[in-house]
């Protein structure tokens, strides 16, 4: 028999309630004629020290330690953590799979991990531990792997890359079962009155907030669902392994759904994808049976070139309470170098039929793309100011943040080829030990991708976050928002807004240098600015970021030159 722990790497310092599905779907999909002891450490929930981990693989004993890695910017955790067990249990063999698996390259050079899975888990996984068995788990030779497609691995010095496996495409649902055999059932099932929307709103308005879900819902469990997996887009940001976009049978999901709600007393679904509701006949299917059953849903990620003011007021009349989109920018220059394939037009009136239907939503916005310049930031600000709401009783909430370069994306290539990620082995490592638990919210983290000194950049997130939020409160009246608004962010616009717009600005932008680097980071800017101004790189950017680096060539490291077709994604 062979013994295997799965371990899911932590996204950060705190836990989600995002049920570990990888881990699900590999335990799931695993060959059963293996004869695999298989179990599951949930450290992302459990945050246990080194030590705790060490104890917890000593009891169990594996033969192979399989790391979940979701995403890329885990890596300085996952290095960390790969040679401490390998100290620790030397003829323990490790196996990572997920999308750092992007970085195989740097992952099988400067970690203790022996084999990389790309792309699905299975059946790469299983053909991987029966090959490992036949060999009694013996590394000396890396020969009987080489025809096993989807694996990475170091073979006398080189990095080897085995191929894609073909895809199955199968849109799979967590097994909650499982997770119940690993791990707390009740964070990754939590009541509707839990963490999740407490977290996302200001406790002030919680008590409208509830009124949206439908009274037999409010003290009942919220569950993740998958419609489909992959997108019908490729921003130029945004990372996968997955080509293309699949629906699933919408009965498989209907009868998932009924399952959860008999076993699980389910009252709100979150549909937990990249991009739901593109397959329209699908969709609609799942809409009327969610409309029937009384349940209260979400659409975690949306395109706002898939709705239009009909879909708004159905899902709305069939128990949907909130929906995510992927605005980013009111900027179409910027829009255009994401490659998002949608309009400002499409992102305002998204917002606006949301508000219309009092469908909740939050305004993402992402800052510091190649291109971005003032003037696009001010493009934006001018863009959302026309989608307000109109109704002071809908939350009005945003999440701004600063572009990050994540490996298996354009803008991380992108990054590559203007040199803001050194050419060596040990600068493209050094930058992604710098990602983990990064606050993308923080400018210092961003690599500056415009014309201005970063510490100029810095004030875009309060000054978009300030100008939305004066322009909220002119609409509404200053003594309505007041009385119903208790976030902080209205009293600081109270008095912002007191001040001429250019005023305003020019002080924020300088009393958040101050507030951010100090006073010495105040004169460094001002030294630089007169003596060593930056040169204009950036602000022509105006075209899809994917079709900028075809046209820019860039030497592949030979330590890279099998595994570089990795980091540019599928």
């Amino acid at each position: 028999m062979t013994k295997l722990l799965l371990l899911n790497i932590p996204l950060g310092s705190f836990p989600t309630t995002d049920a570990p599905v990888a881990i699900t779907r590999v335990i799931e999909n695993m060959d059963p004629a293996l004869d695999v002891d298989v179990s599951f450490y949930d450290i992302y929930l459990e945050t246990p020290s080194l030590e705790d981990i060490r104890r917890r693989v000593a009891v169990f004993a594996p033969d192979v330690i399989g790391f979940s890695a979701i995403l890329s910017h885990n890596y300085g955790y996952v290095k960390r953590l790969s040679l401490f067990l390998k100290k620790h249990f030397p003829d323990v063999i490790q196996v990572l799979g997920g999308e750092m698996a992007a970085i195989a390259n740097i992952v099988v050079r400067r970690t203790a991990v022996d084999f990389c899975v790309t792309g699905e888990s299975e059946p790469t996984f299983s053909e991987l531990l029966r090959r490992l068995k036949s060999v009694d788990f013996d590394l000396k030779s890396r020969e009987p792997f080489k025809d096993i497609p989807g694996l990475v691995f170091l073979a006398d010095g080189e990095s080897h890359f085995t191929g894609y496996a073909v895809e199955r495409r199968e849109v799979r649902q967590i097994n909650y079962d499982l997770v119940t055999r690993f791990s707390r059932i009740d964070h990754y099932l939590e009541p509707v009155t839990g963490q999740r929307f407490r977290k996302s709103f200001n406790k002030t308005e919680m008590e409208n907030f509830w009124t949206h879900i439908h009274p037999e819902n409010r003290h009942k469990r919220i569950c993740q669902v998958s419609a489909s997996i992959g997108c019908v887009a490729k921003c130029t940001f945004c990372h996968r392994f997955y080509k293309g976009y699949t629906a699933a049978d919408p009965q498989s999901i209907i009868d998932y759904i009924e399952e959860m709600v008999r076993k699980y007393d389910i009252g709100t679904v979150n549909f937990w994808e990249e991009n739901w509701g593109s397959n329209k006949a699908a969709t609609k299917q799942i809409v009327a049976y969610l409309k029937s059953r009384r349940l209260n849903w979400i659409a975690g990620a949306t395109r706002v070139s898939t709705i239009d003011e009909d879909t708004i007021r159905d899902w709305k009349e069939a128990g949907c309470i909130q929906i995510g989109f992927g605005i980013e920018t009111g900027s179409q220059k910027i829009l255009d170098t994401m490659e998002k394939k949608t309009t400002v037009e499409q992102n305002v009136r998204a917002l606006q039929y949301c508000y219309k239907y009092k469908l909740i939503t939050c305004v993402l916005v992402l800052l510091g793309m190649p291109g971005e310049t003032d003037e696009t930031v001010d493009e934006t600000i001018r863009n959302l100011s026309a989608a307000l709401p109109e109704d002071i009783q809908i939350p009005y909430d945003m999440a701004i943040n600063f572009f990050q370069a994540i490996p298996g994306t354009p803008g991380y290539e992108y990054a590559i080829r203007v040199g803001m990620i050194g050419p060596t082995l040990d600068d493209e490592e050094r930058y992604l030990e710098g990602l983990y638990d990064v606050d993308a919210s923080s400018i210092k983290h961003y690599l500056n991708f415009t014309d201005y000194e970063t510490e100029e950049v810095a004030y875009w997130r309060p000054y978009v976050l300030l100008e939305l939020t004066t322009a909220y409160m002119r609409k509404h009246g200053l003594l309505n928002c007041l009385r119903e608004r208790k976030a902080p962010r209205y009293r600081y616009a109270l008095v912002y807004m007191s001040f001429p717009r250019p005023v305003r600005r020019f002080l924020l932008k300088y009393l958040t240098v101050l507030w951010t680097f100090g006073v010495s980071g105040l004169a460094s800017l001002l030294y630089r600015k007169a003596f060593h101004p930056r040169p204009n790189r950036f602000a022509k950017v105006a075209n899809s970021l994917r079709k900028i680096n075809l046209e820019m060539s860039v030497a592949v490291r030979d330590d890279d030159r099998n595994t570089a077709i990795l980091r540019a994604g599928r």
